[in-house]
């Protein structure tokens, strides 16, 4: 039994590719674009994430890893790499890499010892935490802030806490995300002290552009489109 709609257009992708590619390219114009598809937000955090972290071999925990190569692309640069996220990360079970390994824990249990990390990341990870039905968590609307505060206690001294996560109105937009305001990253980020911080959002062409905080709160954000906060965090 067909699922989605995506079910359906796959069966007649496959039926349809018996007849050649002008078929194709007009009932899946999407896959002959003629122009490089718009940036998504990874774009933005990647980058932010690399320029400010320690320089290597650091050890660095990535949380909520599953389904991203960018734990596998810190080892390659001579990082000693952790992740973590409740979800299986599946490659690892066919290959093996050097200077990464993977565990299928929650990032609020009590996994590692104390002050053991030099650097922790979690992109677009902590908004989700603690919602109910999103990547199988459970219903904890703290969470966001238990997994920060074990960040903490895991990152050494002098250590740094890479975050990215929706900003704008803050709201719950359930079973999805969190959206962020100044307020809730004072709490999220007590005890630690906020190094350097940036904003974006996208213009009607969906293209990313930094903004100045208050405009960026403005937003009313929705599960389509919202912007974003990266941040950077020094326990002292």
């Amino acid at each position: 039994m067909l699922k989605s709609k995506k079910d359906i257009k796959e069966l007649i992708y496959n039926f349809s590719s018996r007849f050649g590619i002008g078929v194709f390219r007009r009932i899946f114009p999407e896959y002959f674009a003629k122009e490089p598809l718009k940036p998504t937000d990874r774009y933005i955090e990647y980058p932010f994430v690399i320029r400010n972290l320690p320089k290597p071999p650091a050890k660095v925990l990535d949380v909520g890893c599953s389904g991203s190569f960018f734990p596998l692309l810190l080892a390659g640069f001579g990082y000693e790499v952790c992740g973590v996220d409740v979800r299986e990360y599946a490659i690892i079970n066919k290959i093996e890499f050097n200077d990464f390994k993977f565990l299928k824990v929650d990032i609020r249990g009590n996994y590692f010892n104390d002050n053991y990390f030099d650097a922790v990341t979690a992109i677009s990870t902590v908004e989700h935490i603690g919602l109910f039905g999103r990547y199988g968590m459970d219903e904890d609307l703290g969470g966001d802030k238990k997994a920060v505060a074990e960040m903490k206690r895991i990152v050494k001294q002098n250590g740094v806490i890479l975050l990215t996560f929706p900003f704008g109105k803050a709201k719950i937009l359930k079973p999805y995300t969190r959206v962020y305001d100044s307020n809730l990253v004072k709490l999220l980020t007590d005890g630690l002290e906020i190094e350097k911080e940036e904003y974006y959002m996208q213009n009607n062409e969906d293209d990313w552009y930094p903004c100045p905080r208050n405009k960026v709160e403005a937003v009313d954000a929705n599960n389509e489109r919202y912007p974003l906060c990266l941040i950077k965090l020094r326990k002292k």
